[in-house]
């Protein structure tokens, strides 16, 4: 063998061996990807469980805030450009989920997994929320908790385009027998 021949085989197997770790990289780099985005959605989990959180949610959807909203000086308050926390606790709420919407935006979770799992709580979130927001944005700064928006805008296009339950097809059901068949039934939808 020539040292052309030896030095073109060389030059072949350097190549296959960059064309590897190319590769191999890129492997390791969608499962870091995959880590960093369980690792995030896992956190908000963790704080979604906080009893913080709950007593926020509870604030938000047994009535409280409600309540509060017919106060005018209560809307009055949520004008300002300091809004405190303490007083307004469906500011906290908020800003939970301005940064889920934050993070799904920058695709730090995928929009598909969170949808899947908080799709409709985000819808309903809104729903109740929409009118604290709208007061806040009488300024006209149409920013303030964009990103919960552009959260809740996606979660109803995925509900829209995912009507129902996404259970894997293919997969049977288990049987789920009601041991109080006798009990009142919810009313309505």
């Amino acid at each position: 063998m020539s040292w052309e021949e030896l030095g073109a085989l060389s030059t072949f197997f350097t190549l296959i061996v960059i064309a590897a770790s190319a590769i191999a990289a890129v492997i390791q780099l969608r499962h870091m990807s995959s880590s960093n985005q369980l690792s995030a959605t896992l956190g908000l989990m963790e704080r979604w469980a906080t009893p913080e959180f709950r007593e926020l949610s509870n604030y938000v959807f047994r009535g409280e805030l409600d309540r509060r909203l017919a106060d005018p000086h209560y809307r009055e308050d949520l004008m300002s450009d300091h809004t405190d926390q303490i007083a307004h606790p469906e500011i906290a709420y908020l800003g939970l989920w301005e940064t889920i919407g934050s993070i799904v935006k920058m695709r730090y979770i995928s929009e598909e997994s969170f949808l899947d799992q908080a799709g409709l709580i985000c819808i309903a979130s809104w729903d109740k929320l929409a009118p604290v927001i709208a007061i806040m944005r009488r300024n006209g700064d149409l920013r303030q908790f964009d990103n919960f928006e552009y959260l809740a805008s996606r979660a109803k296009l995925w509900e829209a385009a995912h009507p129902g339950s996404e259970f894997p097809k293919g997969t049977p059901r288990l049987p789920t027998p009601d041991p109080y068949p006798d009990d009142p039934r919810p009313q309505g939808g």
